[in-house]
């Protein structure tokens, strides 16, 4: 779908973990632990998800309604049911869930219509629509897309703050000021992340350490041997090229990338069987020289021959350090790898 002007906060946590700060007041707001707000009435509201919602009003506020001049009452309602990724949302005769949203998506938005749009910037009185259907599946759309972006999120959303930062935003009566959204977000990502991530990957590498036939090496990989594949075909040297079929998983299990086709997202999965058909149902082995990825890879390949298979578990200074890899990689996060290693190439 050709995407909406969104431009939701980065998305680099996991979850959401307390961290005191000096009281600061916005508006009738007082800031008393850095994961709530304490409104007058007493009622509680998950700061990341306030300052994630002001992030996305921010972002209807100046781009959607001026760009697009949504029908925001529309759109909103499509927002706040699509947040239940269950949701059939219904407009104008058309009916779309989170599984055929994009195809919905592209019909309406064409390029027929972003033609209109860009020959209306500058110029309020030029028409958009069509008509007022038109106008409301469009609106809906966007309200939709906003919702299904926000769960790819890495950390758990509270929908009530969400909504209630939208609204307050765009009503002209925010809870917090934007500077202290944006230290509260800096603080956030670059240090209560990174420091429950170092914690809790060295919590689950010690968990997995204790399981039957886990082994460790000396920099504190930890690794388990499936097949040991010809000892006489191995990779020695750091310039030696390995071809290989594998899958990386987080801690949690989520795969964040996969040459192996059974583990791969069904949206790379159906990308392939329409853009590369002959490859449908079939692994992609890659080849790569050691020396150009992760010190995991490279010293845990040597660990099997050729036909091998090892699963490895990697330190986070061994794979993505401090600086995380990607909007599923965090800072500190230790990796799994299954692997099953095709060919071993002497340089």
């Amino acid at each position: 779908m050709k995407k909406a002007f969104l431009s939701i906060l980065v998305c680099l946590a996991t979850i959401v973990v307390s961290c005191s700060c000096k009281e600061e007041k916005g508006n009738d707001a007082v800031v008393t632990d850095m994961n709530q707000l304490l409104l007058a009435e007493n009622e509680k509201i998950d700061t990341l998800s306030y300052i994630v919602g002001m992030d996305i009003a921010n972002s209807i506020e100046m781009n959607m309604i001026p760009m697009f001049r949504v029908n925001y009452d529309v759109m909103m309602t499509a927002l706040v049911q699509a947040l239940n990724p269950n949701a059939t949302i219904e407009i104008e005769g058309e009916t779309f869930t989170k599984e055929n949203f994009r195809e919905i998506g592209d019909k309406y938005m064409s390029n027929d219509l972003q033609s209109r749009i860009m020959a209306a910037r500058g110029d309020s009185t030029a028409t958009i629509y069509t008509d007022e259907k038109e106008k409301n599946i469009v609106s809906a759309i966007l309200g939709a897309d906003i919702a299904y972006s926000a769960s790819n999120v890495q950390f758990e959303l509270e929908h009530r703050s969400l909504l209630t930062a939208i609204n307050d935003i765009h009503n002209g009566n925010a809870k917090l000021s934007n500077e202290f959204a944006m230290e509260f977000t800096r603080n956030y990502f670059t240090v209560v992340i990174p420091e429950n991530n170092k914690k809790e990957s060295e919590q689950w590498l010690a968990e997995v350490a204790k399981q039957r036939g886990v082994k460790k090496t000396e920099s504190g990989i930890l690794y388990k041997i499936e097949k040991d594949g010809d000892k006489k075909v191995k990779a020695v040297k750091d310039e030696d090229v390995v071809k290989v079929i594998y899958t990386g998983r987080t801690k949690d299990g989520k795969v964040f990338d996969s040459n192996r086709w059974s583990d791969m997202p069904k949206e790379r999965q159906e990308m392939i069987k329409s853009y590369q058909p002959d490859q449908a149902e079939k692994d992609n082995p890659i080849e790569f020289p050691l020396n150009r990825v992760i010190k995991g890879w490279t010293e845990g390949m040597k660990l099997i021959g050729k036909g091998g298979k090892i699963t490895l578990w990697i330190p986070s200074e061994l794979a993505y350090g401090q600086q995380g890899a990607g909007q599923d990689i965090g800072p500190n996060q230790a990796l799994r790898f299954d692997v099953e290693l095709l060919e071993v190439t002497s340089k």
